[in-house]
Formats: structure tokens, C-alpha cells, sequence
């Protein structure tokens, strides 16, 4: 074990090690934060500074205006990650930016080591208790992932640690992982497990809907007020081994419609919106006293071509996928729906930040007289009726399907039955657990785990889901997982995405990133990346 033990430094950069020993324990950090800002002097030593006004107190709290929420507090009852998660949980990992990418740093984890010949890591665990004041121990983190990869639990996290095994408990801060087959991104995807506590879980009086709602974490907060949908108030923990850079208490508001929540940025009623609605763009910036700026792309936005899934489908034709990709004008959509804001996606799920991206792959690009005339091989000249999801997740999802079923009838003849339907009757076909439709919405997020290992596991033929039924797929997939090199693992991912690109498996349209606003008066510095979430014991107010 011990000849193996610097192999952690294809994840960790040297850069990245001398930054957590510089700065000490930072928070479960998906986005970087820095500044701060001095009250200055008062001059205390002059006569006059007595009868001057008292200086400001430094502010503590922090008001956010959300367009949503997640759906619950449990990671593993929800299907996408929320930053109310960062604040009352802790990862064993976590991704970083750094002036060269991104890199993975240990956060739960002190440190860990793989030996690949026994398909095993071991990570070291620091000592922290639970917000209850009940220790966390290796035990917990082990816990955590065989609970969200046992298929008979239903987590939402299943995918993400779908290469599990076994653990092992060798002390209370060492926990040992075997993994199927051997695993390179294994440490990538601990910074996706959000430690759970074993004792609530097993507790019959509070379980994992203790979770969803009044939830015990060892993160630096403590929820103190939960309505779902609504609002999430939280306090600085007590018990946390992370702290916080200033950030005491804060909370977060729905605020669904997109004007009124710009509207309370503006008059200061909330600090801080995510998501800021495009339209709203070029009205924000020229606010006084603001800041604004967009992430990097992050993920993908388009839609999922059924062709495995269902039979009877006449996406089930690669031709009739192509036909799709080719009568799409992406440009347009981008400049229309998007304001241009949003670049054209390159024909893949993966965006340029994630490890397996391939550079040489293009969108179909625009051409209906190409599309007509694979629409005519496949047999079906004059198109179809169709019915086509989409959702009301946010604001550009039904232009977005609008766009695409218009082109769709004035090139090739298919007329879509538009179903705009909630998100959690949209999520069951999403993962499988209803009737597909030919044609139905969807957003990547590869950025995650940054590596495509990530948004890959949507596509192997044991997915539930059926996305891509290709055995060749799945070799490649494993074949990567056990390259511990990172850039040979990249090129065997690009037989993947070559494999997605030919197949057509989606209408990939643009890729999308995400307009925060803030106050510097609040918050003096704010630096966005990739994954754009604002890690709250990270952040440091004015």
C-alpha cells in the first residue's frame, strides 16, 4: 500500500495540496469565494472619533432569492443537488477550481490512498460528530454509499456510486471501499456522497424522512426553519470542524416568478439571486451597487431521443435521430430563447470543463434538405404525430420545445402534441418509471464530478433508464474507469462520445450557464465557476 500512496495525485494537484495547507479547512466548496473587506480606521486616537458615528457592525446574515429549491433535504430522495445541501452536510471530497482546472481536494476525507490491483481505497476520516452530538465515524461515510447504491432504497445517488462493492470499517476514521471493477473516479465521487448519519437512518422513530425535513448533518449549518417549496432558514453550527468565514445565519427564498425576484434584489430585499432570468440581464447590470456575472458552461441543455427505451418509437430509427439533430437551427434557439448568451453545444453532454470532452466532436449543424432525405430512407417522408415533454422547471424549457417542435413540422412533417407537465410526473420518465414519448427535455450537468464518467452512466445498457443499449459503450466505460492516468482515461472516453454523437442520442441544443447577482456591498468578492454555487462557510460579507 504504501508504494501506492501518492497515486491520489492524479486527482490532487500539488497546487491544490499547498492551497488546503495554506488556508486550512475551507468549506464543501463547488464554487470559490474570496475578499473580504476592512471597516477601515476610525481614528480613535483623535479627540473628534469619540463623537463620530459608531462604526457599522459587520454584517452576519445573508438573504437569498431562489427560483427553487430542492426538492427535499435528503440528497437521496432528491434528483439534482442543491447549495442548502453544502451548508448542512459534509462530502468526503470536493471539487475545486484552480488558475490551471479543476482539481479534488479532500474535504470529510483527510486523505485517502488506492491500491488498484484490489479494486480498494482507503480514505481517513476526520474527526467530527453529528449536529445531534453523536460522533461521525467511518462507519457513517461507508454507510452513506452502500445505502444510496442498494437499488431496494430508490436513492437518487444510485448512479453516481453505481461502481460500489463493499466497505470495510478498519477503525472509527478509516474506512476501506471496494469497488466492482477497478475504479479511477472513485475519489471524484465521493465529492457526490453527502454523509449521512446511520443512527437517524436506523432510528425507526426518524429514518430518512427525518432527512427530507429536519435534517442532522456535521456541515457548518444547522436548518432552523424548512417549509418545502417556500423558504429554508439556517445558523451557524456549533460542532462543525469547518466554520465559516462570517456567514452566522442566512436564508433562502422561493421566489418562483422570475420579475418580483428580481424586484426584491433590486430593493434590497434579498442579497444574492441564482439563476438570474436572461431577459432580466441588461436591466441588472445597469442597477447601481450590483455585480453580475455568468458561470463558465457548465452543462447541457437539449432533449433526450427515445430509442431504446420503447418500442414502437419511431425514434427508434438512428436516421430519424439525425433527421431531428439536422432540422434543429441550435444558433437560432441560442439567439432567440437565449439572447445569444448561451454558446451552440458541440454534439455532446459533456461540456469543455470535463475531463472526456471531445474537442473534434460539432453539433449536426442546419440542414432541412438532409434531414428530409434521411425522414424518406427511414420510410417516413411525410412524418408523424407525436407527443412532446417538456416541463416547468424554468422559464426557456417550453420556448426552448416550441422552438424545436416547429422546426420539426416545417421540415420534416411531425406535428408535436406539446405536453407541458410538472417536474415530478416529467422526472418519472425521466428515470424510467413511465412511458417514454418520442422526444422529451433534459439538461446535463457533467460538470459535477468533472468527468464524464459522470453524466456516462445515463447511457450503460444496466442504466434502468435505456438511455443507449450499446455493448461497446459499456466496455469503453469500464475500460476508462480502470485508466488511473487522466488524460489516457480522456481519450478512451472519446470513443464514447463518438459513439453518443453518431448515435444521436439527444438533440444536445446549447450549452448553458448560469447569471448570479449579488451585492459587493454585501459580499465583496465573488468568483463563479464552473459548478456555480455559492458555498455559504466559504463566503465572506463586508
Amino acid at each position: 500500500m504504501d508504494k501506492l500512496k501518492n497515486i491520489k495525485n492524479n486527482y490532487i494537484t500539488r497546487r491544490g495540496f499547498l492551497r488546503a495547507g495554506a488556508v486550512g479547512t475551507l468549506g464543501l466548496a463547488t464554487a470559490a469565494v474570496i475578499g473580504c473587506s476592512d471597516d477601515g480606521d476610525d481614528k480613535a486616537s483623535s479627540p473628534a472619533a469619540t463623537t463620530s458615528e459608531p462604526k457599522a457592525a459587520k454584517a452576519t446574515h445573508l438573504t437569498f432569492g431562489k427560483g427553487a429549491l430542492g426538492e427535499t433535504m435528503n440528497p437521496n430522495l432528491a434528483s439534482r443537488r442543491s447549495v442548502e445541501w453544502t451548508a448542512v452536510y459534509d462530502t468526503v471530497s470536493r471539487t475545486m477550481q484552480g488558475p490551471d482546472g479543476p482539481y479534488l481536494e479532500p474535504a470529510l476525507a483527510d486523505s485517502w490512498e488506492v491500491d488498484p490491483k484490489d479494486k480498494s481505497w482507503v480514505f481517513k476520516i476526520k474527526q467530527a460528530e453529528w449536529q445531534d452530538g453523536k460522533k461521525l465515524t467511518a462507519d457513517d461515510v461507508g454507510f452513506t454509499v452502500q445505502y444510496a447504491a442498494n437499488p431496494d432504497n430508490k436513492s437518487r445517488l444510485i448512479s453516481r456510486v453505481n461502481s460500489f462493492k463493499s466497505y470495510e470499517v478498519i477503525d472509527d476514521q478509516t474506512v476501506r471501499f471496494h469497488t466492482k471493477s477497478p475504479d479511477a473516479t472513485w475519489a471524484n465521487r465521493m465529492s457526490l456522497a453527502f454523509v449521512q448519519p446511520r443512527h437517524v437512518y436506523e432510528d425507526p422513530n426518524a429514518g430518512p424522512n427525518k432527512q427530507a425535513s429536519d435534517p442532522v448533518g456535521s456541515g457548518s449549518y444547522v436548518v432552523t426553519n424548512y417549509v418545502k417549496d417556500s423558504v429554508i432558514e439556517g445558523k451557524e453550527s456549533a460542532s462543525s470542524w469547518r466554520g465559516n468565514k462570517g456567514i452566522k445565519t442566512w436564508k433562502m427564498n422561493v421566489i418562483k416568478e422570475h420579475t418580483t425576484r428580481v424586484a426584491a434584489f433590486e430593493t434590497g430585499e434579498v442579497d444574492w439571486i441564482d439563476s438570474a432570468p436572461l431577459e432580466e440581464v441588461g436591466r441588472i447590470k445597469n442597477m447601481p451597487g450590483v455585480s453580475i456575472k455568468d458561470s463558465p458552461s457548465y452543462g447541457t441543455s437539449g432533449f433526450h431521443l427515445s430509442g431504446w427505451q420503447s418500442e414502437g418509437l419511431p425514434t427508434n430509427d438512428v436516421r430519424v435521430r439525425q433527421a431531428y439533430n439536422l432540422a434543429t437551427n441550435n444558433q437560432d434557439i441560442s439567439d432567440k430563447i437565449y439572447s445569444g448568451l448561451y454558446p451552440v453545444a458541440s454534439g455532446q453532454p459533456t461540456v469543455p470543463a470535463v475531463l472526456g470532452h471531445h474537442p473534434g466532436i460539432k453539433d449536426y449543424g442546419y440542414d432541412p434538405d438532409a434531414a428530409r432525405q434521411l425522414m424518406k430512407d427511414a420510410g417516413m417522408p411525410n412524418g408523424y404525430d407525436q407527443k412532446f415533454d417538456t416541463h416547468t422547471l424554468n422559464s426557456q424549457a417550453v420556448p426552448q420545445a416550441t422552438a424545436v417542435a416547429g422546426y420539426l413540422d416545417e421540415h420534416l412533417g411531425i406535428k408535436s402534441s406539446m405536453q407541458q407537465i410538472d417536474i415530478s410526473t416529467w422526472r418519472d420518465g425521466l428515470y424510467g418509471r413511465a412511458p417514454r414519448t418520442p422526444i422529451f427535455a433534459n439538461t446535463w450537468h457533467s460538470t459535477s464530478m468533472f468527468d464524464a464518467a459522470f453524466c456516462f452512466t445515463w447511457y450503460l445498457t444496466t442504466n434502468a433508464a435505456k438511455y443507449f443499449n450499446e455493448k461497446e459503450f459499456d466496455d469503453n466505460y469500464y475500460e476508462a474507469l480502470g485508466v488511473f492516468e487522466p488524460k489516457a482515461r480522456a481519450e478512451v472516453y472519446k470513443k464514447n462520445v463518438q459513439l453518443l454523437h453518431d448515435n444521436a442520442v439527444g438533440l444536445f441544443l446549447v450549452d448553458t450557464s448560469r447569471f448570479m447577482a449579488w451585492r459587493p456591498a454585501v459580499i465583496p468578492s465573488y468568483e463563479i465557476r464552473e459548478d456555480p454555487m455559492l458555498i455559504l462557510d466559504s463566503t465572506t460579507l463586508a
